[in-house]
């Protein structure tokens, strides 16, 4: 069993990949839910990812699954039909395929559905500290074809970072995964909505327990919920047991995003004792720091891995409530046509490493006026 930190449990999949690691991986983080740890089962098949989520499952449970998500009538009769076609112990990958010729559905259906799921679960665990431990013992026969095995991280990241900006423009009405919502009037909602309304929203229930239970995809229930409070039917609170950072409400919040530690350390330094200082070292994190806090104004630096400081700038100015949030790039390039460059991306203003103290203050001090208390 190993410990991670928030963000690192990626870097464990990817140790999996190249260890071409076969068997099930058990994930326990400190989730909001702190009655009780959250766990979900990553499954590998010789280093690729074919299934996630809060239990192994069997062949039959992931046709159902998938009969239920592909709205298939016939999905009982197909598993009665293929229970007595196959022979005893199938692979659950045979199982499958026996239901794709059948036509019932495709191997591209199948994996749709698991790489939502494993997406969903990442989700859930990525952004906590947490143990993690192998199972070599415990196989799921699970595979899609000699060419395309499964799903690695390097493949499903860009979706989940997709996914994070999709997050953060449903924020604030929906703040996070997390978010518990409460009905606020269900005279406004129709039949449907109502009759749902009355099973699954409790003032008790997450977001993302209501998802499990309805095997929808969270992201997809969110951005339903959205509309439903847009309609006044809804209204989302994040978890009261979460608490995002514990730092004086009345001081401006700076968002530094830069992959160096050394330059993040200087920035901190710097201004700690006038500002609230919040780090992230790329795109994903930033993101997801300004979904959960009301940040004031960012310092973003050009040159990182990934997805770079000019496109993390045009990415904030599409999202609507971050077109007028102040950005200050920080980049080691000098020059008119790197300026340029920035105030094209949707840059407030543009300021050349290294910075002094004293400019970096007052450049702050100019778009965030300093709270005097």
């Amino acid at each position: 069993m190993q410990q991670f930190k928030s963000r690192q449990l990626p870097y464990f999949i990817e140790s999996f990949k190249g260890q071409k690691f076969s068997g099930v991986v058990s994930v326990q983080v400190n989730s909001p839910e702190w009655d009780q740890p959250r766990k979900r089962i990553i499954v590998f098949h010789k280093g690729w990812m074919t299934y996630a989520g809060k239990k192994i499952i069997s062949a039959q449970e992931l046709a159902k699954q998938l009969g239920r998500k592909l709205k298939l009538k016939v999905i009982d009769s197909a598993i009665q039909l293929a229970n007595k076609k196959v022979k005893e112990n199938p692979s659950i990958h045979d199982y499958l395929e026996l239901l794709v010729r059948l036509e019932l559905f495709q191997w591209k259906d199948v994996e749709a559905c698991v790489r939502t799921n494993i997406l969903s679960t990442l989700e859930q665990l990525i952004p906590y500290d947490g143990v993690i431990s192998q199972e070599p013992e415990t196989v799921l026969d699970l595979y899609y074809s000699d060419s395309n095995p499964g799903f690695n991280w390097a493949d499903l990241r860009p979706i989940y970072e997709q996914r994070q900006q999709k997050w953060a423009e449903l924020a604030p009405a929906i703040p996070s995964i997390e978010a518990i919502p409460r009905v606020l009037s269900i005279d406004k909602a129709d039949a449907t909505v109502a009759r749902h309304l009355k099973k699954w929203v409790n003032s008790q229930r997450s977001l993302i327990n209501i998802a499990i239970a309805l095997e929808e995809d969270p992201l997809a229930l969110a951005k339903l919920y959205y509309r439903w409070i847009q309609d006044e039917v809804l209204t989302c609170q994040e978890s009261g047991t979460t608490q995002v950072v514990n730092i004086l409400d009345v001081q401006p919040i700076v968002l530094s995003v830069d992959d160096s530690s050394v330059v993040q350390t200087l920035i901190k330094r710097a201004l700690t004792d006038r500002y609230q200082v919040l780090l992230a070292g790329n795109a994903v994190d930033a993101l997801n720091m300004l979904n959960n806090n009301p940040v004031s104004i960012i310092l973003l630096d050009v040159t990182m891995p990934d997805i770079d400081g000019l496109e993390l700038c045009r990415t904030i100015r599409s999202i609507g409530k971050f077109r007028d949030l102040p950005v200050v790039m920080l980049t080691a390039k000098d020059g008119m046509f790197n300026k340029l460059k920035g105030q094209m991306a949707g840059a407030t203003h543009y300021l050349t490493k290294p910075v002094t103290r004293e400019k970096l203050l007052e450049v702050l001090e100019k778009y965030v006026p300093i709270v005097q208390i």
